[in-house]
């Protein structure tokens, strides 16, 4: 990784909520590198089918070799201990498809992940440091990410005052999945319900393939509609402290109008030690191939 200032960085992510965006590859190399994972995604043959096979596509880092390697890139997690610690687990990823004509994503604000049918938030943090935020998210461009096809829009600075009540109760209903968060309405949660994030300070963070930017969910944001004929993808990249618990006690959970099975999942420890022992470990892929871990 090239010479960067991490302490300027976390000076801006203070201010801001998130960093970036930032190259990990250059565009015709990430586009070479996309095409060989969709490649396994789509193997009927791949153990993904059997073992981590699930129907929103979380954590396919576990099963797929690439996207193992991705999570563990020095130019992202490098840029995550200067904002969270040196100790880093990777509890989810996430794919975040936006097709052709796909409606935008509304404004939502999260910390603990207590999504709609959660009794609880799905993160426990067990010890407390105001200036570094629980959680952090990288988001990878693998394809071309532009205001007409769906890229990110974040409110600076949001994440120093909640605007949603992320404890509040949602209730899923998939007629309304244009409305805001994968048919859960944050706008019910609102806690001001007369302020309106539109009339905000946006900012539409357009990549190109191979870049990405890192936020913390504390950070309003959402992503605009894909008016344009050429599909998004990016790749999010969930990580956690040590001493935060992931899914602390539970074996399943429903979301999205879907049941998970939590038997087979594991974080991975993606940089430093973890000295605490709350979570599960997963040390290496479906293929048996060990994950890195960064010093």
């Amino acid at each position: 990784m090239d010479t960067i200032d991490l302490e300027a960085e976390k000076h801006v992510f203070d201010r801001q909520g998130y960093i970036g965006p930032y190259t990990l590859w250059e565009p015709e190399v990430m586009t070479a590198w996309w095409k060989q994972q969709r490649k396994q995604l789509l193997n009927p043959a791949g153990p993904s089918r059997k073992v981590f096979d699930n129907p929103v596509n979380y954590d396919r880092h576990l099963d797929i070799g690439g996207l193992g390697k991705i999570i563990t890139e020095p130019a992202i997690v490098r840029r995550m201990q200067a904002l969270i610690g040196p100790d880093i687990q990777c509890w989810r990823s996430e794919f975040f498809p936006k097709n052709p004509g796909d409606s935008g994503t509304g404004w939502h604000q999260v910390e603990t992940y207590a999504i709609g049918e959660t009794a609880k938030g799905m993160l426990e943090p067990t010890e407390h440091s105001p200036e570094n935020p629980m959680e952090l998210t990288a988001w990878v461009a693998f394809t071309e990410a532009a205001k007409e096809n769906g890229c990110m829009k974040v409110l600076p600075g949001s994440h120093r005052k909640w605007r949603y009540d992320e404890t509040a109760p949602m209730k899923w209903n998939n007629a309304r999945a244009d409305a805001s968060f994968f048919g859960y309405d944050y706008n019910d949660i609102k806690i001001d319900q007369n302020w309106n994030p539109d009339e905000q300070n946006v900012t539409h963070l357009e990549m190109r393939p191979g870049q990405f930017i890192i936020f913390t969910a504390r950070c309003i944001h959402g992503s605009n509609p894909n008016i344009s004929n050429r599909q998004r993808m990016g790749f999010a990249i969930r990580v956690v402290p040590t001493h935060v618990r992931v899914y602390g006690g539970m074996t399943e959970f429903d979301e999205f109008g879907h049941h998970f099975d939590l038997s087979r999942h594991g974080c991975v420890q993606i940089a430093g030690k973890d000295e605490y022992g709350l979570n599960r470990i997963a040390t290496e892929n479906a293929w048996g191939e060990p994950f890195a871990t960064l010093s």
